[in-house]
């Protein structure tokens, strides 16, 4: 598509050939935002997402210089610190190690376009059964030095999957992109060391624990979950108890105020804020109570009346974590070491996208599926969470799975889309080395606090022996 555009008067015939509703996107794109139309020519858009647009162009008053660029068009309603943190994330982290940089930032009032360097590539599922093992290799080794570069400035991407890490074969360069949902990790995070024992004080998991029932089948629906314990019993305490009357007629703020309604909305900020402060009383000195579905599948009235928990799910289907999928509140860095170990299995069994769900807890029980019940239960236990599932499934062997599903027929749709296996790719793939199937498992490993971390995976065995097996060959 580069070659095409490769001069003005091709690119010209492109547009004159784009569909109907592109043409008006682009329009529109140059109306919002005049200074788009004042230095570069749209060809063609290139992409979509939920908050952006992608549009491929080329500097308007210089046609000789043949590079391309990418604009990024953000819808209006993003929040403005959604737009900035992505800047901060590009200016600061980007333009070395995989990890696509900005060029140039328009805004006109609340529209933003994001201009970078086109970097061509092709669809993942396009090139994933054509990768001999030599190339899952240097994919996996450029992915992680990419998240090795943003994790070395706390960041967490949480949308990393293979579209949004490119390549090119070509030239073979790869690139990270796409920080929109990147932020800030927080402070007090689980340590991503693999030798970490995770959190020491325990003492608090039962009242923050949550009954999670999971079916172990893929197919079997969300069954129930269970709420904390600790906000239930405090929701009960808070029925039983009745604030006091805060009394304004001597306090100097109400001789101040000479408004009825003003007096009014003072008197309820001090009635929230005495109720708030005598149930916090009550709390350091009471017991913990235990409610009445803590352990059972099913969901009981204190249980259900409480708030829904809030924690961090931003990213793909497919590629989340169990830490993300459980709603655990202290997420790191380490979820993106599990959607990196997502993409490795897809490049090891040749199956794209490797997990399916609608949902959360679908999500979860295709993992429990391939892990294991017990290996599961024991990453929710870490994460302070109780999980119930309506079966028992044992672990699956990666070796054995990913040999399978790569000797396993093409399907329907691949066999119509004309996808065959190169025979010399097929040929790298009759000795992988285990070291392969235990960088998989540590990349996959279900308790965050024990995960392997970017800089720790680039140490791994299975890239010293893959070294080894490329400096054989060459000799």
């Amino acid at each position: 598509m580069a070659e095409e555009m490769s001069t003005p008067s091709s690119s010209r015939k492109k547009a004159k050939r784009l569909p109907f509703e592109i043409q008006e996107e682009i329009n529109c794109l140059y109306e919002f935002v005049p200074e788009v139309k004042e230095h570069f020519e749209v060809i063609d858009k290139i992409g979509e997402g939920t908050f952006s647009s992608v549009f491929l162009a080329r500097l308007k008053h210089y046609p000789d210089i043949p590079q391309m660029f990418a604009l990024k068009h953000i819808i209006p309603t993003s929040h403005p610190s959604r737009i900035e943190g992505e800047l901060k994330c590009l200016l600061e982290i980007g333009g070395c190690d995989n990890v696509i940089g900005v060029e140039l930032c328009l805004r006109n009032r609340d529209h933003v376009v994001i201009v970078m360097q086109y970097f061509p590539h092709e669809k993942f599922h396009d090139y994933l059964l054509h990768m001999s093992l030599t190339d899952v290799y240097n994919y996996m080794k450029h992915l992680l030095v990419a998240l090795r570069r943003v994790h070395m400035f706390d960041i967490i991407h949480r949308d990393v999957k293979p579209s949004n890490f490119l390549y090119d074969r070509n030239t073979k360069r790869y690139a990270l992109v796409d920080f929109g949902l990147a932020h800030k990790a927080p402070v007090c995070k689980a340590s991503s060391s693999p030798n970490a024992a995770g959190p020491v004080d325990t003492s608090g998991i039962l009242q923050e624990t949550q009954n999670l029932s999971v079916g172990s089948s893929i197919s079997t629906p969300v069954t129930q979950m269970s709420q904390s314990k600790h906000s239930a019993s405090s929701s009960s305490r808070s029925q039983q108890y009745t604030p006091p009357t805060p009394n304004l007629s001597n306090s100097v703020f109400a001789k101040r105020v000479k408004s009825p309604r003003r007096l009014l909305l003072a008197k309820r900020a001090l009635l929230v804020k005495e109720g708030k402060d005598d149930i916090l009383s009550q709390r350091k000195g009471a017991q913990p109570v235990q409610c009445n579905c803590f352990g059972k599948p099913q969901i009981c009235s204190v249980c259900s009346a409480r708030s829904n928990q809030n924690a961090p799910r931003a990213g793909t289907p497919g590629f989340r974590s169990p830490e993300v999928l459980m709603k655990c509140p202290d997420q790191s860095t380490a979820v993106d070491i599990w959607s990196a170990g997502v993409i490795f299995l897809s490049l090891l069994s040749g199956r794209y996208p490797f997990f399916r769900a609608n949902d959360d807890m679908t999500a979860l029980a295709q993992i429990i599926s391939t892990f294991g019940t017990d290996s599961v239960k024991e990453a929710a236990k870490a994460c302070g969470k109780s999980l119930i599932c309506s079966q028992t499934q044992s672990p699956v062997d990666f070796r054995t799975l990913c040999m399978k599903l790569r000797a396993a027929p093409m399907s329907k749709h691949q066999t119509k889309k004309g996808v065959t296996m190169d025979p010399l790719s097929e040929q790298s793939w009759r000795s992988v080395p285990d070291s392969a199937f235990d960088l998989l498992s540590r990349l996959l490993d279900l308790n965050p606090y024990t995960r392997i971390t970017a800089e720790e995976a680039l140490t791994h065995k299975f890239f010293s022996e893959m070294e080894e097996r490329l400096g054989s060959v060459l000799c």
